[in-house]
């Protein structure tokens, strides 16, 4: 069932979900990891531009599978996650726009985190408190697309953690915009 409605989609990088697996666990143990999967007769990349090249930390009361305190993680680990695509009207663009990454709750669940907010950083040391709880009940996409672009830092990028406003009217509202950090660049669990 998708709580979200009409306005989420998801898809699946063509290397599926056991290379996402594999790829999360090894930079989860700190393993370096190869992203590129390539399939039968073409060769297909999970990584897009270059525009989008980030590293993402995240930290906190999370239970890594190697026991470390801090996480970081690249955009091809992010990339092989399941995708989802929020089409929504923001306060910061004309129209509708659609923006595409993994959800955050389903990134930070493999973490198995213990605390209830999320401290999210930006590049410019801009900071917001997320109740954990927002995770399940709207299904925030850490973006790293926009309109199927990579999303660069002069537009707000390379994360731009977005809601999808147009399926909860009640996000309509500066508490909510204040949330969709954009430039993220940290994540603290506490």
């Amino acid at each position: 069932m998708n709580p979200v409605g009409s306005n989420l989609t998801r898809s699946y990088p063509s290397s599926g979900l056991t290379a996402c697996g594999l790829l999360l666990a090894g930079a989860l143990c700190g393993n370096q990891v190869d992203a590129q999967p390539t399939t039968a007769g073409n060769a297909v990349k999970a990584t897009t531009t270059t525009a989008a090249q980030f590293t993402l930390q995240i930290d906190g009361a999370i239970s890594p599978p190697d026991g470390g305190q801090l996480i970081q993680l690249d955009a091809s680990v992010l990339r092989v996650l399941p995708q989802y695509n929020v089409t929504t009207h923001t306060p910061w663009h004309d129209g509708a726009v659609t923006f595409g990454g993994p959800r955050l709750e389903d990134l930070l669940e493999l973490l198995k985190p213990a605390g209830k907010t999320l401290h999210i950083t930006a590049l410019n040391d801009y900071s917001v408190d997320i109740p954990l709880s927002d995770l399940q009940r709207y299904q925030p996409v850490l973006a790293w697309q926009l309109n199927g672009q990579a999303i660069s830092v002069r537009n707000k990028g390379p994360l731009f953690l977005i809601y999808p406003f147009d399926s909860y009217p009640e996000l309509h509202n500066q508490l909510y915009y204040g949330r969709s950090i954009w430039q993220v660049r940290r994540i603290t669990i506490r």
